[in-house]
C-alpha cells in the first residue's frame, strides 16, 4: 500500500504536477484505457492517491518536451516516466502492434516518409499523417488481426520500436506523434549488455512500486517475461541487491528491496480504485496477497455479470471490502451508482466512508449529485 502511494491521507492542499511526478515516481506508470464510462482510466490513479485535481495538468505533463513523464508500453499504453521508456524499449516488442518484419516495400516507402513528414511537423496524429501523405483511410488488410490502415501500422510499428513517440494526445484521444529526439532525450542504442542492465532496472523498479511481490508479480508490472525476470531475481538476490522473503499464506517467494520501510499502520481512507489501476490490474496478485477476487465484466454479457458493467474495488486501509459499479452521465449531471456490494468482513462505516468518497469523486467530475440506482 505504502509502495502504491496509498497508505497516507489525501491532502486538502491544492495539487500540482509536481504532486503528478509525485505519484508516478512511486508507481512508474498510468495505465491508458478509451473507455469513458466514468473518467479515462489514467485520471482516475490520480486522485485516488491525490483527491481533487485538475486533469488538464497531466494532459499538460505528458504533452511536454524532454519532460517527466511520456506515453509507451508498460503493462499496456500508458504514461510512464519518462525514464523509462529506454528500459523499455528493448523489452517491450509486442509482435501484433509491430509487425515491420513483414512491411513490403509500399510500407517501408511510408514509414521513411512518416518520419520525414514529423520531423517538420511534431505533433501529428496517425489521421492527418493520412491525409497529409495521401493515404488512403483504410485498406483490407484482415490478416493483421486489426482494421488499420497503413499509416496506423506503420505508425504502430515505429511508436513501439521509440523512434517515434507522443507529445500527448488530442480531444479525439489520439496520439500525437513526434520523432523520440524531440519527445525525450536520445535513446540509447540497445545491445545486449543495454537489454541486460534494462530488465534488472525494471526488476527493481518494479519491486519499488509494489512493496513486495512473487516473480510473477514482479514481471506482470511491466509484462516481462517470466523466466527472465526469475533469473535476474535470483541473481539480484545472490548479489544482495534484493532479498528473499516470506508472507503469510503465501507459499512462493517473495522478493523485496532491502531497507523497504514497512507502515505500522495504515490511514483508514476510503478510495475507489479504477478497472485498471496498477493496484488492481494484476487480478492474480489481488487473489493471493488480498484475498479478494475482481475481474472487468465490460465484455461479459450483462445477463452475466456478478457485480456490474465498470467496477470500481473499495479500498479501506489495507483490506478491500466491496465493489461499486459506476457510471458518470454528464448530460444528466450524475454520477450513477448501479450497484454496490460489500465483503463480508467490510466493517459498518464503510457505507458512509462510500457515500462521502462518492461525493468527493462527483464534484471532481464536475457532476451535479450521486444517483443511486440500486
Amino acid at each position: 500500500m505504502a509502495a502504491q502511494g496509498l497508505s497516507r491521507p489525501r491532502k486538502q492542499t491544492k495539487v500540482s504536477k509536481r504532486h503528478l511526478v509525485g505519484v508516478l515516481d512511486a508507481i512508474g506508470q498510468l495505465q491508458i484505457d478509451s473507455i469513458n464510462v466514468v473518467s479515462r482510466a489514467h485520471y482516475v490513479p490520480l486522485f485516488a492517491r491525490l483527491g481533487h485535481y485538475d486533469t488538464q495538468l497531466l494532459d499538460a505533463l505528458v504533452s511536454q518536451r524532454h519532460g517527466p513523464a511520456t506515453e509507451y508500453w508498460a503493462h499496456e499504453a500508458s504514461y510512464v516516466r519518462s525514464e523509462l521508456v529506454a528500459d523499455l524499449v528493448p523489452w517491450q516488442r509486442r509482435r501484433w502492434v509491430d509487425r515491420s518484419e513483414q512491411f513490403d516495400g509500399d510500407l517501408k516507402d511510408l514509414s521513411a516518409r512518416v518520419i520525414e513528414h514529423l520531423s517538420l511537423h511534431p505533433g501529428t496524429s496517425a489521421r492527418q499523417l493520412s491525409a497529409s501523405l495521401g493515404v488512403n483511410p483504410m485498406k483490407d488488410r484482415s490478416h493483421w488481426g486489426w482494421n488499420w490502415n497503413d499509416t496506423k501500422i506503420v505508425t504502430e510499428a515505429l511508436f513501439a520500436q521509440g523512434r517515434i513517440l507522443a507529445l500527448g494526445r488530442n480531444t479525439q484521444f489520439e496520439r500525437l506523434f513526434a520523432l523520440s529526439q524531440d519527445v525525450l532525450p536520445e535513446l540509447p542504442a540497445v545491445d545486449q549488455e543495454h537489454k541486460y542492465q534494462a530488465l534488472r532496472r525494471l526488476v527493481v523498479e518494479s519491486l519499488t512500486a509494489q512493496g513486495i511481490g512473487t516473480k510473477h508479480c514482479v514481471a506482470e508490472y511491466f509484462r516481462l517475461p517470466i523466466r527472465e525476470v526469475q533469473a535476474a531475481l535470483e541473481s539480484m538476490a545472490d548479489e544482495g541487491l534484493v532479498e528473499r522473503v516470506q508472507v503469510e499464506r503465501v507459499t512462493e517467494t517473495c522478493f523485496m528491496i532491502p531497507g523497504t520501510k514497512i507502515p505500522r499502520r495504515i490511514a483508514p481512507d476510503l478510495r475507489l480504485l479504477a478497472p485498471f489501476d496498477s493496484m488492481v490490474f494484476n487480478r492474480k496478485r489481488l487473489e493471493r496477497f488480498f484475498d479478494f477476487e475482481y475481474r472487468v465484466e465490460i465484455y461479459v454479457p450483462k445477463e452475466k455479470r456478478r457485480y456490474g458493467y465498470y467496477v470500481f474495488p473499495m479500498l479501506y486501509g489495507e483490506r478491500f471490502v466491496g465493489r461499486v459499479d459506476l457510471k458518470a452521465d454528464r448530460a444528466k449531471g450524475e454520477l450513477q451508482v448501479n450497484s454496490v456490494h460489500y465483503e463480508a468482513h467490510a466493517p459498518n462505516e464503510v457505507a458512509a466512508a462510500l457515500e462521502i468518497e462518492l461525493g468527493r469523486m462527483a464534484r471532481w467530475l464536475a457532476l451535479d449529485n450521486v444517483k443511486y440506482r440500486l
